[in-house]
C-alpha cells in the first residue's frame, strides 16, 4: 500500500484534443477519487505546437475555484507574443501568481530550449519563486543528444526550478541516445552515463516530472534500474500522470508500489518534494 498524501503534478481538463471528450474537473475529481490522488496540478495550455485547443490560463483559474482544497493551477504564457525582442512576459505570470497559480506550464513551445524568448520566461519565474513545467521531444523546447542546451540553461539560469518531463528528457536516462530516439520511446537495458541522473545529480534546479507514457517507459524498460534510480534521486524526481480523458488508463502507481520502494522515497515522490516546489 502506497503511503498518502498522493500529489499529481501533471494534470489536464478541458477540451484539448480532438479525439477526446471534454475533461471536466467533476471528472478529474473522479478520477483521483478511483486513483487515490489527494491534489493535482491542473496545467494551462497557450502554445499551438502540441495540442488541437487551447486550455488558458483563465480558464484554469475559474474552472478550480471551487476546488482549491484539491486543484492546484499553473499558469502559461507563450513566449512568442508582441513584438520580437519587445514582449516582457513578468507582469501577466506576476497577475497570475497574485490570482493563486503555483507554477508555469506546461511550457510546449516550439522553439529551441534556449531560445532567447523562452529565457524571458524563465527569469520571470524564477523571480516569481514559481517552477516551471518544460515538455522536451523533436519539437518543443529542442536541444541535441545528451541535453546541452538545457544544462546550459541551468547554469545561466541557477535560481529557475525547471520540472522536465517528455520524451526527449526521458530517453536521456540511458547513455546510448541515438537522434532518432529522441522523440519515441527507446526500449531495452539502460545503459550507464545517462544525462538525466547526471543533470539531476549535478545541479539542484532541475527535477523529473515521471508522468506521461515517456516516464513510465524510462522505468518500465528496466526494472532493475528503476528501482536504484528512484531511491538515488528520490530529492528530484516527482509523481505525475499527464491524464487528459476520463477513461485513461494510469500505469504508474501501480509499477511504483511493484517495486517495493522505501517509505521515504514514496513519501518524497509522492508529495515531498512537490509539497515544498509549490510552497504548500
Amino acid at each position: 500500500m502506497l503511503p498518502r498524501p498522493v500529489l499529481d503534478i501533471h494534470a489536464h481538463i478541458g477540451k484539448i484534443f480532438r479525439a477526446y471528450p471534454k475533461f471536466t474537473v467533476k471528472k478529474l475529481l473522479k478520477r483521483m477519487d478511483e486513483l487515490g490522488i489527494d491534489m493535482a496540478v491542473v496545467l494551462s495550455i497557450e502554445n499551438p505546437e502540441e495540442t488541437d485547443f487551447y486550455l488558458p490560463t483563465e480558464n484554469v483559474l475559474r474552472a478550480v475555484r471551487k476546488h482549491r482544497d484539491r486543484l492546484i493551477p499553473f499558469c502559461n504564457v507563450d513566449p512568442r507574443r508582441g513584438n520580437p525582442g519587445a514582449f516582457d512576459p513578468y507582469p501577466i505570470i506576476e497577475r497570475y501568481v497574485s490570482r493563486g497559480c503555483r507554477g508555469f506550464g506546461e511550457e510546449l513551445a516550439g522553439l529551441m530550449i534556449d531560445d532567447e524568448r523562452l529565457q524571458r520566461i524563465y527569469e520571470a519565474v524564477a523571480k516569481l519563486g514559481i517552477p516551471i513545467l518544460l515538455h522536451l521531444d523533436r519539437y518543443r523546447n529542442i536541444d541535441e543528444v545528451g541535453l546541452p542546451r538545457f544544462e546550459r540553461m541551468l547554469r545561466e539560469h541557477p535560481k529557475t526550478i525547471f520540472i522536465a518531463h517528455g520524451p526527449h528528457w526521458w530517453a536521456e536516462i540511458s547513455g546510448d541516445l541515438k537522434p532518432e530516439m529522441m522523440g519515441g520511446y527507446p526500449k531495452g537495458p539502460v545503459k550507464p552515463g545517462g544525462k538525466v541522473e547526471y543533470l539531476l545529480k549535478n545541479y539542484d534546479n532541475v527535477y523529473g516530472d515521471l508522468s506521461a507514457g515517456s516516464g513510465l517507459n524510462a522505468l518500465a524498460r528496466d526494472p532493475e534500474h528503476a528501482k536504484g534510480f528512484l531511491e538515488r534521486n528520490r530529492k528530484k524526481l516527482i509523481f505525475g500522470t499527464d491524464i487528459i480523458y476520463e477513461t485513461q488508463e494510469i500505469r504508474i502507481l501501480e509499477f511504483l508500489e511493484s517495486l517495493e520502494l522505501s517509505d521515504r522515497t514514496y513519501r518524497d515522490i509522492l508529495y515531498g518534494n512537490a509539497e515544498r516546489l509549490l510552497k504548500l
